[in-house]
């Protein structure tokens, strides 16, 4: 049964971070899985239930990368670099960062699923904000650690929108560059 959840969720995931929340219906789900629609809900009551373990598990995952590049030793520019590669593995296959597609969507989104996108976000910025802290001597930058870490984010998460219209991935290509710009040290 455990494995039938996970199926539903990772479909689930891929049409959010493809075609938004809107377009995710249970009934969908269900002709996809070969499931009765009843049974996408015996796993997720409501749809916020699943939104809610969607933003979940898509953040554990992107904490877990962070720790990964965390983990590995280097220079600021080979850690921000890492970085920049969670955004372009998420734009593969057209699709977007399941946060940032969500957060498209505020609006249709219950309290709790708000707090856990924003959990997403302060997740991603205080990790950048402390990894630029750590390598200060390398950062090439006036601006303090939190506040270049909100541009570094919104510059990603933007250049996958445009990206998404443009298509090619110029705007994440130069959002890479932008960033290393930032950093002194091994290039990437």
């Amino acid at each position: 049964m455990a494995d039938k959840r996970t199926e539903l969720q990772t479909l689930a995931q891929a049409i959010v971070q493809r075609s938004g929340l809107h377009e995710l219906s249970f009934r969908q789900l269900a002709e996809r899985t070969g499931v009765k629609s009843s049974s996408v809900h015996y796993y997720f009551p409501e749809k916020h239930d699943l939104t809610a373990v969607l933003i979940s598990s898509y953040s554990e995952a992107f904490a877990q990368r962070l720790a990964a590049i965390d983990a590995q030793p280097g220079s600021l520019r080979r850690k921000l670099s890492g970085f920049v590669d969670l955004f372009e593995q998420a734009a593969q296959d057209d699709k977007l960062c399941l946060c940032g597609m969500l957060a498209a969507e505020i609006s249709s989104l219950d309290e709790r699923c708000r707090g856990l996108l924003s959990g997403f976000f302060r997740q991603a910025e205080l990790w950048l904000a402390r990894i630029l802290e750590q390598h200060q001597g390398e950062v090439l930058s006036p601006l303090p650690p939190g506040r270049l870490a909100a541009v570094l984010m919104s510059g990603l998460e933007g250049a996958l929108l445009l990206d998404r219209v443009h298509g090619a991935g110029a705007h994440l290509q130069a959002q890479r560059q932008l960033i290393d710009s930032f950093a002194t040290g091994a290039p990437s």
